[in-house]
């Protein structure tokens, strides 16, 4: 007789799961119906109205085309052009150091990336965060030999983290040919009002100088204090889930709003794209909308010449050492 019962209490709860799994798949319809009806119509409205708001609070990309492309340098200086040395090639050199910058220009490369960080006094200096602690007076800082964390730092002279005024000194009297790619860690409005103030002040500077930040909001409020600094985006993909990353709806939509509304906002000349992101559809749409992209981090020789060769886009490197024409050399 419980054998039966037991039966009975099976056969009950396996027909109450499949009534909570009807009810359960309708529900889930329902939601995607009224999503459907009501969500997306919503949605579409909202993206309409922020396109045309942006209208009117875009910022003037750089008035002077020609100083763009003179910073960037032609495509006839092939191969110094290609290369955008990051940390001034910290790879082969102490990163973010006068002798690096002095390295780059020595193999004719005049592209440097620079970190730029914010001091507890006030100070912008020319370091990584991530390896140094900036967030304390300048005096302290000073005191470091940034070339000892360098794995051939014997080979170079003492050097200390210099500020942005020892930074600019030295490229007016050693390396005046140099473009500096500043990247700003610190997005907060005391780093942007310093960093304006400085490039207000020394026109030298800025006339060589092409700021770039993640943040989108910080490069407008730099551009609205100082709509002649040239700016750049470095964009980095926050759609961390795999299910966002392999929806092509997702990621063009994402992708469109960086480019069509928040780059003609903010009014960048120049965007930093992943390797791992980048194609020649990707490429074509932010040429579309007058953005130029460079591509980081290229390392390998045949990255390189695929980049050059073939995409013929600009990249970030951290070693000049691996420039195709130079291994052919050797």
């Amino acid at each position: 007789m419980s054998y039966w019962r037991l039966l009975w209490l099976a056969l009950k709860m396996i027909y109450q799961l499949l009534c909570c799994s009807v009810s359960l798949i309708f529900f889930c319809f329902n939601v995607f119906w009224l999503f459907c009806n009501l969500a997306i119509p919503w949605c579409t409205l909202t993206l309409l109205v922020v396109c045309i708001a942006s209208k009117f609070v875009k910022l003037q990309r750089s008035p002077n085309e020609k100083r763009l492309l003179s910073l960037l340098s032609s495509p006839e200086e092939w191969p110094s052009y290609w290369p955008i040395a990051n940390r001034a090639a910290g790879f082969d050199a102490p990163e973010n150091s006068k002798a690096a910058i002095k390295k780059c220009l020595a193999r004719g490369y005049r592209n440097v990336l620079l970190d730029a960080g914010l001091t507890s006094c006030g100070e912008i200096v020319v370091a990584n965060p991530t390896k140094i602690n900036v967030a304390q007076p300048l005096v302290e800082l000073q005191k470091l030999n940034i070339t000892e964390q360098h794995p051939m730092g014997s080979q170079y002279e003492e050097e200390t983290v210099a500020s942005l005024r020892q930074l600019s000194d030295f490229l007016e009297a050693e390396a005046a040919e140099t473009t500096v790619f500043l990247r700003i860690h610190d997005n907060s409005a005391r780093m942007i009002n310093q960093l304006q103030k400085f490039m207000t002040a020394d026109e030298s500077f800025t006339q060589r100088t092409i700021v770039i930040s993640r943040s989108p909001l910080s490069i407008y409020q730099l551009r609205k204090l100082k709509p002649e600094i040239i700016c750049g985006l470095w964009h980095e993909t926050y759609l961390s889930l795999a299910i966002l990353k392999s929806s092509t709806l997702i990621t063009s939509i994402y992708g469109a709003i960086f480019r069509n509304i928040i780059a003609p906002v903010i009014g960048i000349s120049v965007v930093f794209l992943s390797k791992d992101e980048i194609n020649f559809h990707i490429a074509d749409l932010w040429r579309n909308v007058g953005v130029r992209p460079i591509v980081y981090m290229v390392n390998s020789p045949n990255e390189k010449r695929y980049f050059q060769k073939t995409m013929k886009i600009q990249y970030l490197t951290d070693s000049l050492r691996s420039e195709p024409h130079l291994l052919m050399k050797a």
